[in-house]
C-alpha cells in the first residue's frame, strides 16, 4: 500500500535510532536470554526484581544525546520474555513499579524522546516465561519440567492478559 511504502521508505532514509534493551538481566551483566539459555530456575531469576534500581535513568538527557547524535527513531523493550514489565501495568505485579525503583519507565521515555522530535515506537514480547498460563516450550527456562507445567496451563488466558497489556500500552 501507499501508507506501508511511505513508512519504508521514512525508515531507510531514517537510517539511525536505537533500541532500548534493558530489564532485570542488566543486574547481573546478562543477556536477555540468559534466563533461558542457563535454565536459571524462576525464583532465583526472580531475586533481581527485588534489586532492580536504575537510579541514574534519566530519560531526558538520553534523548537529548540521541538527537544531537543525529538519531531519527528509537524503540523501548516494555516487556521481553522474562514477563517484566517497564510500565505501570494493571495486569500484573511483575512490574517495575512494584521494584525499589517504584517507578514506571516508559512514560518518561516516550515523553523526553518525542519532546525531542525523536520518533518513538515499542516492543513487546509475545513469550512471557513469568506467566503462569503461558505454555512451556523447549526455550521455556523451566523445560526440563514441560509435561508437569503444562498440565495446568491455559494458553487462551495468557492469550486475553497478552491483548489486554497490548491495549494498555
Amino acid at each position: 500500500s501507499e501508507a506501508k511504502a511511505k513508512s519504508r521508505k521514512w525508515f531507510v532514509e531514517a537510517r539511525f535510532g536505537m533500541f532500548i534493551h534493558w530489564g532485570l538481566y542488566s543486574i547481573p551483566g546478562r543477556d536477555m536470554w540468559f534466563y533461558s539459555t542457563e535454565e536459571v530456575e524462576k525464583d532465583t531469576y526472580e531475586q533481581l526484581f527485588h534489586r532492580f534500581n536504575p537510579v541514574d535513568y534519566d530519560p531526558v538527557s538520553w534523548a537529548q544525546l540521541a538527537k544531537e547524535a543525529g538519531m531519527k527513531y528509537a524503540v523501548f523493550i516494555t516487556k521481553h520474555h522474562d514477563g517484566f514489565c517497564l510500565w505501570d501495568s494493571k495486569y500484573t505485579d511483575f512490574k517495575v513499579t512494584n521494584t525499589p525503583y517504584g517507578k514506571d519507565l516508559l512514560r518518561p521515555w516516550l515523553d523526553a524522546y518525542r519532546a525531542q522530535g525523536i520518533k518513538v515506537g515499542v516492543y513487546y514480547s509475545l513469550i512471557d516465561w513469568n506467566h503462569p498460563h503461558f505454555t512451556v516450550d523447549w526455550h521455556h527456562p523451566q523445560r526440563k519440567d514441560t509435561a508437569r507445567l503444562n498440565e495446568t496451563r491455559d494458553q487462551s488466558i495468557y492469550a486475553d492478559y497478552l491483548h489486554n497489556q497490548v491495549r494498555e500500552l
